[in-house]
């Protein structure tokens, strides 16, 4: 203690019922919440730079141009995917991944493609008139696949990494720049926050999806560990916990990063799942309001 002061033995004990490991709840909550937000807002530039790629392509028409145009597109996949962790709030009121990346419907994207109304595809139309498989960035990497492109497949493959870049804006705005409250001071809310944040966990790691498993366990292990690997939710549980936590989220990173991932990495997704499901829950009381559809949706 300093200058004499003394910490009241109620106050003492709300701190550390607050607390299940060497940081307070209020603390290690706000710095999940900053970790998420600087995620979120470094996705506006990835998503700038594949909708420029795209344009570039179709002006020149080089097969090279439109090779970096698909990385491009690719690249803001895994980033928009490294934050599936963090698809709470916003991301799901809105429902945002049908608009920046579902699972590509190949009949539904050719169809659109082949038709001749509307004239000119744009993000407006994509937005309003279309399935959730025809639009984003797994149809603009699917109209890729057919490059070199011009003229009104250009047009689409352009509206929809547009219209991904767009919705991707409106999420950054809800999280850090909302009139009302930016979902960032509800995520930092231990009242809220610590329920919002490891329902979240459990749904991710009951995903059956396939695409995009290295990126997704990269966005558990921020939530659970932070950006500096010793903060987030485990900053507020015991030593003990953090470890198991910590052994299975490497074996789940390891699995997903393997050349083809398989029931290992469902495996390691579901040993961590039931670790966060259970000890987890309890150690944090946790409301748990995951169902078991939960996990099978892909946005």
């Amino acid at each position: 203690m300093t200058g004499g002061r003394r910490v009241a033995p109620a106050a003492l004990a709300m701190v550390l019922l607050a607390c299940g490991g060497g940081v307070d709840r209020a603390s290690a909550m706000t710095r999940v919440a900053d970790d998420a937000a600087e995620t979120f807002e470094a996705l506006p530039g990835v998503a700038d730079e594949a909708t420029t790629a795209i344009e570039t392509a179709c002006a020149s028409g080089e097969v090279a141009d439109f090779e970096a145009a698909s990385e491009a597109v690719a690249a803001a996949q895994e980033r928009w995917h490294a934050t599936e962790a963090l698809w709470m709030g916003p991301v799901t009121d809105r429902r945002s991944n049908a608009l920046i990346d579902w699972p590509a419907g190949v009949d539904d994207i050719d169809e659109l493609l082949a038709a001749t109304e509307p004239e000119t595809i744009d993000a407006g139309y994509l937005a309003e008139f279309v399935g959730a498989d025809t639009r984003g960035y797994g149809a603009a990497r699917q109209l890729l696949a057919d490059a070199p492109i011009e003229g009104r497949a250009c047009d689409y493959t352009v509206a929809a990494a547009e219209l991904a870049a767009s919705e991707i804006d409106e999420i950054v705005q809800a999280w850090t720049g909302a009139e009302d409250r930016p979902f960032r001071e509800e995520l930092a809310d231990p009242e809220t926050g610590i329920d919002l944040a490891v329902n979240q966990l459990i749904v991710v790691l009951a995903g059956s999806e396939p695409d995009q498993l290295p990126a997704r366990a990269t966005s558990v292990e921020l939530v659970l560990f932070g950006d500096d690997g010793g903060s987030g939710l485990t900053a507020m549980v015991d030593d003990d916990l953090t470890a198991r936590l910590r052994t299975e989220t490497d074996t789940m990173i390891a699995a997903a990063q393997a050349d083809e991932p398989d029931a290992d990495t469902v495996a390691a997704m579901e040993e961590l799942r039931a670790t966060v499901a259970t000890e987890l829950v309890a150690e944090l009381g946790v409301t748990v309001t995951f169902s078991d559809a939960d996990g099978d949706s892909a946005g």
